[in-house]
Parts: C-alpha cells; sequence; structure tokens
C-alpha cells in the first residue's frame, strides 16, 4: 500500500502574566494565598512521521503496518531535546486489531511550574519525629532551573468490535510509564516522610523547632529522580435497538469504563514511595487499585438520559503515616443526566438539559479535602436551556 509521509515545523513563544489581590499579596489568608506571576519561554520544533503498510491479506496478518515519528523540540529555557517513537498495527482477523508502541516521550516545564512565586498554604501533617499531628505552614512556588522530564513508554493493546455484532465494541491497553526527572511538587507529607527516611536535601525543606515540631515546609517544583507506573485501561460498549426487539423507537446504550493500577511509585535517590491503594490524601498522587465507570442511557429524536453509577476500589486515607482510621471502604457514587429537544416547527431549535452528580448524597471519606477521587461537595445538580439560531 501506500507509505504516508509528514514533515513539519514550528515555533511559539508561550508568557503569562498573573496579579492578584491586596489579602492574596499580603498573605493574609490561614488556609492559602495566590501569588503573582510572569516569565516567557520560546520553543522552536521539527518532526518527521512515517507510515509504511507492509503486509494485507494474509492469515492473521489482515493489514500489518509499522509507523515511526520523531521531534526536536528546542527551548529558550533548557535547550535542544529529542523524542521519538516506533509503533506497529495489525487486523487479526475481521473485527480485531492490535496495536504496539514504544516511545521516548519529553515534557519541558510549563509557565506555572518555572515562574510561580511563593505560595502559601497550611496542611494537617504527621511528625514521623513525634507521632503528633500538627497544622504546618507550607510554601510552595516555581522554580526555573527545571530540566525536561523524559519517559520510556510502552503500550499494547486490542480493539475488537465483531462484524456479526457491529454494535459491540471492546478495547484493552496496557501501559508502562518510566519517567526520569519527573516535575512535581512533593506533597508536604511526602516531603517530611522522605526527609525522615534520610534524604538530605530534602531536609533541607523541612523546618523544626527545638522540640522537635514542625514549623514550615517548602515544596517548590523540583525533579524527582523517577516516577513509574504500569496498568490496564478497558472499555466496553454496546447500543441496543430497540426496534431490534420490538419495543418502539429509540436506542439504549451501555458502556463500562475502567482503569487498574498495579503499581505507581516515585523515587527521589534514596526512598521508593508507592502510592497504589494510597487513595485520600488530597495533595499526593495516590491513586486507588480499580476506577470504574458504569454507563446505561437511553436517546430517542427528542429525548436522551443516563444513570452512570462511579466505583472506586478501598485503600487508605495514606499507606505512608500511622494513623487511626486509615482504611478507606469502597464508594460508588450515582449520576443522573436528561435532555428534552423542544418541538419548535420552524423557530429557533430548544433543548432543556439537567444533570444531578452525587445523587444519593454520599459522604467523601473524612480529611479527603480537594481529592479528585471523592465528591467534596456532596449532591449538586444544574439545569438549563440551550437555543440554536
Amino acid at each position: 500500500g501506500p507509505v504516508s509521509i509528514a514533515i513539519g515545523a514550528e515555533a511559539r513563544r508561550e508568557s503569562i502574566r498573573r496579579t492578584v489581590g491586596a489579602l492574596d499579596a499580603a498573605k493574609a489568608y490561614t488556609t492559602f494565598s495566590f501569588s503573582a506571576m510572569s516569565g516567557s519561554f520560546t520553543v522552536k520544533e521539527a518532526f518527521a512521521e512515517v507510515a509504511v503498510p507492509l503486509i494485507h491479506d494474509t492469515p492473521l496478518l489482515r493489514q500489518f503496518e509499522v509507523n515511526g515519528a520523531v521531534r526536536v523540540s528546542d527551548y529558550s529555557t533548557t535547550g535542544s531535546i529529542w523524542s521519538w517513537k516506533l509503533g506497529a498495527t495489525n487486523e487479526f482477523f475481521p473485527g480485531l486489531r492490535g496495536r504496539i508502541t514504544r516511545s521516548r516521550d519529553i515534557r519541558s516545564a510549563n509557565l506555572s511550574e518555572l515562574y510561580t512565586q511563593a505560595t502559601t498554604g497550611y496542611n494537617n501533617l504527621v511528625n514521623p519525629w513525634t507521632g503528633a499531628t500538627e497544622y504546618v505552614l507550607n510554601n510552595g512556588g516555581g522554580n526555573p532551573d527545571l530540566r525536561p522530564e523524559t519517559a520510556d513508554t510502552w503500550t499494547f493493546g486490542l480493539t475488537f468490535s465483531p462484524p456479526s455484532m457491529s454494535r459491540l465494541s471492546m478495547s484493552l491497553d496496557y501501559f508502562n510509564i518510566d519517567i526520569d526527572d519527573v516535575i512535581t511538587t512533593i506533597a508536604a507529607q511526602d516531603l517530611v516522610n522522605r526527609c525522615y527516611n534520610g534524604n538530605a536535601d530534602l531536609c533541607t525543606h523541612v523546618e523544626r523547632a527545638g522540640d522537635g515540631s514542625i514549623t514550615r515546609t517548602v515544596s517548590t517544583y523540583v525533579n524527582l529522580s523517577n516516577y513509574k507506573t504500569d496498568g490496564i485501561d478497558g472499555q466496553i460498549a454496546y447500543v441496543l435497538p430497540l426496534e431490534d426487539i420490538g419495543a418502539g423507537p429509540g436506542r439504549v446504550r451501555f458502556s463500562v469504563v475502567g482503569t487498574w493500577v498495579n503499581s505507581l511509585t516515585t523515587n527521589d535517590g534514596i526512598s521508593k514511595i508507592e502510592y497504589v491503594e494510597s487513595q485520600g490524601y488530597s495533595f499526593g498522587l495516590g491513586v486507588p487499585r480499580w476506577r470504574v465507570n458504569g454507563t446505561i442511557g437511553y436517546e430517542d429524536s427528542a429525548f436522551s438520559g443516563l444513570v452512570r453509577a462511579r466505583y472506586i476500589s478501598p485503600g487508605d486515607y495514606n499507606s505512608t503515616v500511622n494513623i487511626s482510621n486509615n482504611h478507606i471502604g469502597a464508594y460508588t457514587y450515582f449520576d443522573l443526566q436528561m435532555r428534552y429537544r423542544v418541538p419548535t416547527g420552524s423557530g429557533p431549535d430548544m433543548e432543556i438539559y439537567g444533570n444531578i452528580s452525587n445523587l444519593f448524597n454520599k459522604e467523601p471519606p473524612v480529611g479527603s479535602l480537594y481529592s479528585p477521587y471523592y465528591d467534596v461537595i456532596g449532591r449538586y445538580f444544574s439545569i438549563g436551556a440551550r437555543i440554536t439560531m
């Protein structure tokens, strides 16, 4: 088959200027104060991509293709760096396709990571030297000396949509990501733990009083030695036209989407922390072992609605510290969405919609604060109308 080739280049400048109010500038808040920020960088990039069909219409290799790409990026902040990928796709038999990719990925620090000025916040921390829980000042901010992070990534995947059941689709993907010099902030509790575990450099970011209590932590953006994770993403979806079962117009949609994380670790060169099932602490990297969303919906020409369940597997609030009531049980939230298209004849189209999240007002785990996994607001809803002229 034909070989596809693409080449290109671009240049851009990114800049930011942010101002804050007088109270933020004076660090007047006892929870968190925003800070002003300004800075810029330029980047020049060139890339090339190729896709080469090699074998087709043979047993198990019905459509085998290899592809590759290379990119060089020159940042005014860090200089030039290369990234690349190699991959292959194939159709094993009708409806079953596979893909594999090996890549070297890079990411340079963004404007916020480079130029954020000192921020002020407070955290409840467990002091590993005394065992006490303390309310501690934390200062954050950017770091103009950040190096680009580099990642070695493997992905393997299968998709299946059998011709005899064209309304069914399934996919399964394995990912393995290994990042060196990862750009991150170290959560205040992790910072204290790493200092306690013997990282002398990070101990310079932890201030303690004569009685051993922690008085301040400083958690600016840094390059950690290594970040590594692997797991599996899966999805299954099916569309059932009701006329197929003699139930009238409309369609019912079923879908399940899930992620299983085998491991997620960071290493500062002294100690390694495992974050899977350490999922309640809002400022860390913790993730649940399982996250699954299931949806059942109906739609026709005028009305659509769905019910969604969001499952989060059990884990700990923070497995890196010894605290009471650390365990978090499994959580399931339910959401509801509806939409109705109002008949208007020849006039503008009108649609009325409503959404309810956390339908049964399930309370979050204690201390989950700004968690990305748990609903810390409670049940909330929105209703509205859209008019298209």
